[in-house]
C-alpha cells in the first residue's frame, strides 16, 4: 500500500472525476497515476507497482446545496437554446464514472460515442445527446442525468413533432420512445425515436411515405404499453402493417442479437 503522504495530497487536489500523473517520492517521471471519481481516492505508481485508495469524504451540506443550485442554473442556462451545451467532454475516460456505467447497462461503450454523438457537459453534470439533421445541423438534444436527480431529461424548447430522429438503416422502421433505444435498434436494423409514447403526425407522414411495415417497441411498463396501444390503432387508421414488440426491459437494455432477431422475423401484422 502506498503511504497516503506520498500520493492523497495530489488526489485531493483533483476535482471529481479528475485524473492526473504526478512524480512519485520513489523518483521522477511521472509514474504515480491518481484520481477521484464517486469512490473515492485513487493511486498507482507503475515504477513501485504499488496501489492506494480513500473512500470519499460525506460532503458538507452546504456544499451541495450549493452545487445544486448551480446545476439549476446551468440546466436552465443549457435548456435555453437549441445550440449544443457547452464545453463538451468527448473522451470516455474523463467522463464520471456513473455516466459511463448508464451507457454501459445498455451495451455500450467509448466506440459508440462518435456514431452517437454523445458527451458529457460537465456544469450540468448531464450526458448529452444530440440529434443531427441530414446536413449535420443541430435539430434537438437531450441532456440525461444519471444521478438519480429530476428533471432526468433535460431539452431545448423546441417543438419535438418537428424533430425525427433516425438510427440505421433496414426494411421495416422500429419505433422506440427514447434516443438511446433506437440508436440501439439502429445497430442492427433501423430504429426511429418518437421522443415520448405518442405519434406526432410529422412522423405518421414520414412513415406513409417510406410505405414500409412498422414495429411498435415501447417500454414494457404500463405507460410505454398504453402508448403503443394508440400508436398501433392510430398506424392501422392510416393503413400501415404494424405490430407490436414487448420486452421484458427497456429496447435500450436488450442484446444486440435479440433485438436482431425479434426485428429481423418475419412481419406478420
Amino acid at each position: 500500500m502506498l503511504a497516503p503522504a506520498s500520493w492523497l495530497p495530489f488526489a485531493e487536489g483533483l476535482p471529481l472525476g479528475g485524473r492526473s500523473r504526478e512524480n512519485h517520492d520513489c523518483g521522477g517521471g511521472y509514474t504515480l497515476a491518481v484520481r477521484r471519481d464517486e469512490r473515492g481516492l485513487h493511486a498507482h505508481c507503475f515504477r513501485c507497482n504499488d496501489s492506494g485508495w480513500q473512500a470519499p469524504q460525506p460532503e458538507p451540506l452546504a456544499d451541495r446545496l450549493k452545487r445544486l443550485s448551480k446545476q439549476r442554473d446551468e440546466d436552465a442556462k443549457a435548456g435555453a437554446s437549441v445550440a449544443l451545451p457547452t464545453p463538451a467532454v468527448r473522451v470516455w475516460a474523463e467522463w464520471p464514472e456513473r455516466c459511463r456505467l448508464w451507457l454501459l447497462k445498455a451495451g455500450l461503450c467509448a466506440a459508440d460515442l462518435p456514431r452517437l454523438w454523445a458527451y458529457y457537459h460537465p456544469p450540468s453534470d448531464r450526458v448529452v445527446l444530440p440529434v443531427l439533421g441530414p446536413s449535420g445541423a443541430v435539430l434537438f438534444w437531450q441532456a440525461r442525468a444519471t444521478d438519480g436527480r429530476q428533471p432526468k431529461y433535460l431539452a431545448p424548447p423546441v417543438d419535438k413533432h418537428s424533430v425525427l430522429a433516425r438510427y440505421g438503416s433496414a426494411a421495416s422502421v422500429t419505433l422506440t420512445e427514447d434516443l438511446l433505444s433506437a440508436y440501439k435498434v439502429g445497430l442492427v436494423a433501423e430504429g426511429w425515436s418518437m421522443l415520448g409514447t405518442s405519434l406526432n403526425n410529422n412522423t405518421l407522414a414520414a412513415i406513409i411515405q417510406r410505405g414500409c411495415p412498422v414495429n411498435v417497441w415501447l417500454d414494457p411498463d404500463a405507460a410505454g404499453q398504453r402508448g403503443a396501444v394508440k400508436v398501433l390503432a392510430k398506424l392501422r387508421a392510416a393503413g400501415v402493417p404494424c405490430r407490436n414488440i414487448i420486452s421484458k426491459v427497456d429496447p435500450k437494455l436488450v442484446h444486440l442479437s435479440q433485438i436482431k432477431e425479434l426485428i429481423c422475423s418475419p412481419f406478420i401484422a
